[in-house]
């Protein structure tokens, strides 16, 4: 028998397991690629900034009195290091608002728990960081998604497929949402970031009972880390119903 420690919650947890068990050790079985040594990391961040894909760069898109929301996952998702992409790229971009003429004033920072537990002040200082939590918690700008808050949850109505579109109100009405998060593997509808993100962390049970059911997951399609199953086309119909409804 082999002994293993697999991650769990803030820990880990043991388990003996046969032999012939395959192992696979990220950054051990699969080198990891490339990264982007840490001194370089600032001119990397402002270079993706300034020349996004597809779109105009943040600093075209609002102007003094504009209302901006960064959206951003909760703490299972990690990224709690210093050099964690929240933490780094919401610094950064923030610097880019001010000198478009924002103001600290109306930014609000949402921890887009979904249907988890809502994030504690431990939480969100482990989240932002030091910096970022003493500039915006204080001040009542840093809250954690409440899926059962209904006056602040906007019903947009359905999809074309019938599922319920509902949605944080504050990411609604914003000038400019900004969502933060990673694209990576994923077991649950195919990989984690994009279209995922808004369908899930912002909305209501109503809104993530189409997608996180049986009758979606047990499918032949669901097949981990691919962008072809049900549930990860009903991912993409309802954060792109969002966008089609905030204009």
């Amino acid at each position: 028998m082999k002994h293993f420690e697999f991650e769990y919650g803030a820990g880990t947890m043991g388990a003996d397991l046969p032999d012939s068990t395959d192992v696979f050790i990220p950054g051990e079985t699969v080198k990891d690629p490339d990264f982007i040594p840490e001194d370089q990391l600032e001119a990397a961040y402002l270079k993706s900034i300034r020349n996004p894909i597809g779109m105009k760069p943040v600093t075209e898109l609002v102007h003094k009195g504009s209302k901006v929301v960064f959206v951003v996952p909760d703490r299972v998702k990690g990224g709690e290091q210093k050099t964690s992409h929240r933490k780094l790229s919401i610094h950064y971009l923030l610097n880019e608002l001010y000198s478009a003429g924002v103001e600290k004033k109306d930014i609000l920072l949402i921890i887009s728990n979904g249907l988890h537990p809502r994030s504690t002040e431990k939480d969100a200082k482990a989240i932002f960081g030091e910096e970022l939590f003493n500039d915006f918690w204080y001040s009542g700008q840093i809250i954690s998604h409440d899926s059962e808050d209904s006056e602040n949850m906007v019903d947009l109505g359905t999809t074309w497929r019938g599922d319920p579109v509902v949605m944080n109100k504050y990411v609604f009405e914003a000038d400019l949402p900004i969502l933060i998060g990673h694209v990576q593997g994923n077991p649950y509808g195919g990989y984690s970031g994009g279209y995922k993100h808004s369908a899930t962390g912002i909305t209501n049970w109503r809104c993530i009972a189409s997608h996180h059911v049986p009758s979606v997951m047990h499918r032949e399609d669901f097949t981990p880390v691919n962008n072809g199953s049900l549930m990860r086309k009903k991912f993409d119909e309802i954060s792109m119903h969002m966008e089609e409804k905030m204009g």
